[in-house]
């Protein structure tokens, strides 16, 4: 299973891994461009500091509540430093509209610093 099982997809389950290797699941956004899988988040997340630690994840599209609705695939995860690729940002836009801009305007973390994460599947 690869990217093709998020075409059409709102949400995908990001698994990252603690350091015992307990998988710790997250329904996000994402966006696909150029055969990686892209993830808009706060720095300081938690998936962010696992992913410092180990950069493998497992992603599946699924629910708003994180429910799969698909087979899981593995993948590398890297973290951009900052989220000012405009090209990025223009592509969430696209494809969240509105609903990203009420999301970011009334979030707890909207003064906090970004960063994308580049999934690649392995």
């Amino acid at each position: 299973m690869s990217l093709q099982a998020l075409e059409g997809q709102k949400y995908v389950s990001v698994t990252t891994y603690r350091r015992n290797r307990e998988g710790v699941p997250t329904p996000v956004w994402f966006i696909v461009r150029n055969g990686h899988v892209y993830v808009w988040t706060e720095a300081a997340s938690g998936k962010v500091k696992r992913i410092r630690i180990n950069p493998k994840v497992a992603l599946a599209p699924c629910k708003m509540d994180g429910k799969p609705i698909g087979p899981y695939f593995d993948g590398v995860a890297s973290i951009s430093q900052d989220d000012s690729s405009s090209d990025l940002r223009k592509a969430f836009k696209s494809k969240y509209g509105l609903v990203l801009s009420l999301s970011r305007a009334f979030s707890r973390g909207k003064d906090r610093k970004q960063v994308f994460l580049e999934i690649t599947p392995s």
